[in-house]
């Protein structure tokens, strides 16, 4: 993260460090199931929202989902490779701006369940046929997210 922060920036900062502030306290007093709790409320919300999404997009195939949630996120920074195979569409994301934010902001473990484990949830979401696999998160110390869309039952 650069030395000046944008006022975008800041505001995430502090919502995001607050969240996690709230979700260490919990965890403190009630145990590792508050991650779950956390994940499954930000994953159905996730869910809600691109079911929303999708309902205004055309193309619900694979490719649209990673036009429609990853191509934003390449003009805001992020990288990642797309390689698609004859079983599916392997993304390989080595930087990511909600890692680099948690990273600055020292709550990498909590986003891993605020953010990262939305991500089934999304797909879900966007098409109910495309499945998705991840075995590797930056948030969790990976060198790169790999999500791997498919078509369930293909």
């Amino acid at each position: 993260m650069s030395n000046e922060l944008t006022e975008i920036q800041k505001l995430r900062i502090s919502s995001y460090t607050d969240m996690a502030k709230m979700i260490r306290a919990l965890k403190k007093r009630f145990g590792e199931e508050v991650y779950e709790i956390v994940s499954k409320q930000n994953g159905e919300k996730a869910l809600n929202d691109w079911k929303n999404i999708a309902k205004n997009i055309e193309d619900k195939s694979i490719m649209g989902l990673i036009k429609c949630l990853w191509q934003p996120l390449k003009e805001e920074g992020w990288d990642y490779e797309i390689e698609e195979t004859e079983k599916g569409v392997q993304m390989k994301c080595t930087r990511c701006g909600l890692y680099d934010l948690a990273k600055y902001c020292g709550i990498t473990e909590e986003a891993y369940y605020m953010f990262c484990k939305n991500d089934p949830y999304i797909t879900e979401g966007f098409n109910p046929k495309i499945g998705l696999k991840m075995t590797k998160t930056l948030m969790q110390g990976h060198d790169c997210c790999d999500h791997f869309y498919s078509w369930r039952g293909v």
